[in-house]
């Protein structure tokens, strides 16, 4: 296993600030925000597993290609909690049918479990960065008070800002593989930080107050 930069260590941690800020508040959480509590538990075990515990280089790599699938479930479904109409939800339901059709076929066709998954991961962030600034856009619109006390707001947020600035590392993955372990690593200096902020703007909404019904 390679020697990690210290950065990478405290993005990973820095989960437990939203956990911690999440399970403050269990009794008082709404549908899509125990979800997101759900997800970080998920996610954290995932990173740990994919970092520390690596069974093999194909063996990870099929379990990043599982990650993307998995995380795209969960993060539809939290915003999926939040739309105003039934249509918007069965346009929610129907992205995360396609998607996940998609993933499946291309995983037995041109991005198999022991390849790269770089066409698989860039299509799910253009879907969530898209899906996650449409109800974000419509959540503001909607919204008389101020949209700082929505803990809505600071979800969508992290997940406009995380996923919209780590793509352009998704779609170069396979050029950034073939330079040196300390490029590679330089270059995803811009993941961790975000997670890290991804992870403190989660903290900030669990601590809004739980008044919404959605």
């Amino acid at each position: 296993m390679p020697h990690y930069p210290l950065i990478t260590y405290i993005s990973i941690f820095s989960v437990i600030i939203p956990l911690i800020a999440g399970f403050s508040k269990i009794t008082l959480l709404r549908r899509g925000m125990k979800i997101l509590l759900l997800y970080l538990i998920w996610s954290f075990f995932a990173d740990i597993y994919l970092l520390w515990l690596p069974m093999g280089y194909f063996f990870t790599l099929g379990l990043s290609h599982v990650y993307y699938i998995i995380e795209f479930i969960f993060i539809m479904s939290i915003m999926y909690n939040w739309q105003d109409s039934n249509e918007k939800k069965i346009l929610f339901l129907e992205l995360m049918v396609l998607y996940s059709a998609f993933w499946a076929v291309a995983m037995f066709t041109f991005e198999p479990l022991t390849g790269l998954y770089t066409f698989k991961a860039s299509i799910s962030q253009i879907i969530l960065t898209i899906c996650a600034e449409y109800t974000l856009y419509v959540m503001i619109k909607n919204t008389t008070d101020s949209i700082l006390t929505d803990f809505r707001f600071w979800v969508l947020l992290a997940f406009v800002i995380y996923y919209a600035g780590t793509l352009i590392l998704i779609i170069a993955k396979d050029i950034l593989l073939r330079y040196p372990i300390d490029i590679l690593f330089l270059a995803t200096t811009i993941d961790w930080s975000l997670k890290i902020l991804f992870n403190v703007l989660f903290a900030i909404g669990f601590k809004c107050r739980q008044t919404r019904t959605l």
